[in-house]
């Protein structure tokens, strides 16, 4: 048996050092599921991710239209990796096959793009997506959560890599900071800051994003953002600032002041 004064979890979505203490996930906030595929493509050399925001329970137009998105991206090496995200803010989450609609989302690309069974290299792959704080507390009894244990996804676009290495550098700052101090009162106070220190660069952005994930699991909420507001290029760079959270945090354009004043504003919770 191995111990330690203190154990960073980056366990991922299955937080088992999380639920050893008892920290369960907290059913207010929005869980999603991602599912994905590589395939040999003639895009793998492509500069940008693509998005598609139409992703239909059935035919197009003659269903639901899902709160979600499907992306293909280059990955430079003759593959593309291609996948779709969907939230749990619809009655759909529970009773969508994945692979059959990442299927019939493919079977409506050009076919010159390689997306074939044919091209596919490997498996489906999937897994959830624990989005805005959906696990706390963040710092309990010697333990701090980072990444997918602590629920640190984007809840706007399912991004988590990036918020996992930047918690990740939250938690080792706090840390060095806590074993500095003698063990006991002292250090335990320096570790408890770590949720404050996440709520401040996260909280209000993230609420935001829960506001945003329950309007879109409205059906007629999302048909109207997608057929009105795609068309709107100024509307539209507004969302992709606010989505892929691309604002410059010292002052930036006018789109760029306004998200960050709507995310200082929103409670940090």
């Amino acid at each position: 048996m191995f111990h330690a004064p203190l154990v960073i979890a980056a366990d991922g979505n299955s937080a088992r050092m999380a639920l050893s203490l008892n920290i369960r996930r907290r059913e207010d906030r929005p869980l999603g599921v991602a599912v994905r595929q590589y395939y040999r493509s003639p895009r793998t050399h492509d500069n940008y991710l693509e998005s598609h925001l139409e992703l239909w329970e059935g035919k197009p137009g003659a269903s639901r239209l899902l709160p979600g998105y499907g992306w293909i991206f280059g990955v430079g090496d003759g593959t593309s990796n291609v996948g779709l995200g969907m939230l749990n803010t619809t009655s759909a989450f529970q009773n969508t096959d994945y692979k059959d609609l990442l299927r019939r989302w493919l079977n409506g690309l050009p076919p010159e793009w390689g997306y074939t069974e044919e091209n596919a290299t490997g498996p489906v792959r999937g897994g959830a997506l624990p989005m805005a704080f959906n696990r706390a507390p963040h710092y309990r009894d010697g333990l701090l959560l980072v990444g997918d244990a602590g629920g640190v996804v984007n809840p706007f676009n399912g991004e988590g890599i990036a918020y996992a290495m930047e918690s990740g550098r939250l938690a080792a700052e706090v840390t060095v900071q806590a074993l500095a101090r003698s063990q006991g009162p002292s250090r335990e106070r320096a570790l408890q800051a770590y949720p404050n220190v996440l709520r401040q660069r996260y909280g209000g952005y993230y609420t935001l994003g829960r506001v945003f994930v329950e309007l879109i699991g409205n059906p007629t909420v999302m048909r109207t953002v997608t057929r009105y507001g795609l068309p709107r290029p100024t509307l539209m760079r507004f969302t992709l600032k606010l989505l892929a959270n691309l604002t410059d945090p010292r002052g930036g354009d006018a789109l760029d002041r306004l998200i960050n004043a709507m995310s200082r504003l929103a409670p940090a919770t």
